[in-house]
């Protein structure tokens, strides 16, 4: 399923391509979501533990639990927002939350046994198949404010920039796809520049949900104690 803003991500990086004159390779990431539980970190999604299997162990349906933080989507938009790759500084009102960071030193062993073992990924080096490795809480997410409802600016659709704001104003979570101002890639003939209150990425809105909901659920104390852990491929 691709969303809206997804479509104007692609042609950016189409017309990038045709100035560089080679194509660009998609991006993928993989992302997973820790809880600081017992005095340490540990996977509490993709690969959560529900009993008391050792650290040492792991099988691909057994013992764990799922839930996806971001369904699989590529969204260039998001991982701008995650740790500054798929964008560029110079045409993006709306900076990365924080530049990647690397892994952390704490992660859970278990995860990064798992990817050493089935994926052969040497987390020692960075490459085409891990590459800008970071982590960021749930009160970095928060303090961001991208996941909220927020003073957004941007060449629109008109048609479509009415419809967002009243859906917005009635409570529905839409997100309204637009053109940076600061763009100089993409034409926007026939679009409007517009101010309104609402969604930057609502895949990082819906990811802020979940790790509430995971709060909740495993009984982890404060928006510092559970964090996303993440890395991109091409």
């Amino acid at each position: 399923m691709m969303l809206k803003h997804d479509y104007f991500f692609n042609i950016k990086n189409k017309f990038i391509s045709y100035m560089l004159g080679r194509d660009l390779m998609g991006c993928d990431i993989t992302l997973f979501c820790e809880g600081y539980i017992n005095n340490k970190w540990i996977n509490i999604d993709r690969w959560y533990r529900r009993d008391g299997w050792a650290d040492y162990m792991v099988t691909e349906n057994e013992g764990f639990g799922y839930t996806d933080l971001i369904n699989g989507y590529r969204d260039y938009g998001l991982f701008y927002l995650l740790a500054g790759i798929r964008g560029n500084d110079n045409e993006e009102s709306y900076s990365p939350i924080a530049r990647a960071k690397g892994l952390p030193g704490n992660m859970d062993s278990l995860i990064k046994k798992y990817y050493e073992n089935f994926y052969e990924i040497n987390f020692e080096n960075e490459n085409i198949n891990f590459h800008h490795p970071s982590y960021l809480t749930l009160r970095e997410i928060k303090d961001s404010g991208y996941a909220d409802v927020m003073p957004l600016q941007g060449w629109v659709e008109e048609h479509e920039f009415n419809k967002a704001v009243d859906l917005i104003k009635n409570g529905q979570e839409y997100q309204l796809h637009f053109v940076d101002k600061k763009s100089k890639v993409i034409q926007h003939q026939g679009m409007v520049l517009r101010e309104w209150d609402g969604y930057l990425n609502l895949n990082l809105t819906h990811m802020k949900k979940q790790m509430e909901q995971l709060i909740k659920e495993r009984g982890i104390e404060n928006d510092d104690e559970i964090r996303i852990v993440f890395w991109f491929d091409n």
